[in-house]
Order: C-alpha cells, then structure tokens, then sequence
C-alpha cells in the first residue's frame, strides 16, 4: 500500500494512520485496564467487615453502664473505629474506648467523647 501525502490537498492517508494508530492505542489501554482485576470486589468485601466490626463494636460498647445509643455515634472504616459523643461519666468513656478495642479485627480506636453528667 503506497501512501501517499497529498490526495486533493488533503494528507487523507497520513489522517487515517494516525485514527488508527490512536484506535490501537486505545484498545491496547482497554485492555491492560481490563487485566488489573475489579477494585469493587475488594470494596465490597472491605466494607462487608467494617459492617461486621461496627456491629460488634456496638453491642460492645452499648453494654457498657453509662453509654447510651442515643448520645454515641459509631463509625468503621478500615477496621478503623471511630466513637464521638457524650458519656455519663469518666470511666464510662473509658470503658467505651476499652470496649471497642477488644473486638475482634479492630485496628485502632479513634473517640471524641465529652463527659457529661447525667
């Protein structure tokens, strides 16, 4: 196939090796895209343990005397559990903070708590 630079003035051949190089190029991507897995499979399985930990993080910390699920707030990202709210007392939020940290597959324990007398 001989190409040739000018047809009517215009560089038509040298266009369309370059559409199709860019085409190439882009399936080329697509593909190795394609070959690096599904991020959401693992999302999916990241988020299903954070609802596990976060639910026995709760039952853990509700049980503590002082704590009330009205006046706490419970979040896990990452294993990461975070507690915010009020306390009763000291060793309430304590004991809170204790409560989260010996639940299985928690990493680390991050809490906000004010202590306010009831």
């Amino acid at each position: 196939m001989k190409f040739s630079a000018l047809k009517r003035g215009k560089l038509v051949k040298i266009a369309n090796l370059r559409t199709y190089r860019t085409l190439i190029v882009t399936a080329a991507a697509l593909a190795v895209s394609a070959c690096a897995g599904n991020p959401t499979q693992r999302a999916n399985a990241e988020y299903s343990d954070d609802t596990s930990i976060n639910a026995k993080v709760q039952a853990a910390v509700l049980g503590v005397p002082g704590i009330h699920a009205d006046t706490i707030q419970l979040t896990t990202q990452d294993a990461v559990v975070t507690l915010r709210g009020t306390a009763a007392n000291t060793l309430a939020a304590r004991n809170a903070v204790q409560a989260a940290r010996q639940v299985d597959g928690v990493k680390t324990v991050d809490y906000d708590i004010k202590v306010t007398p009831e």
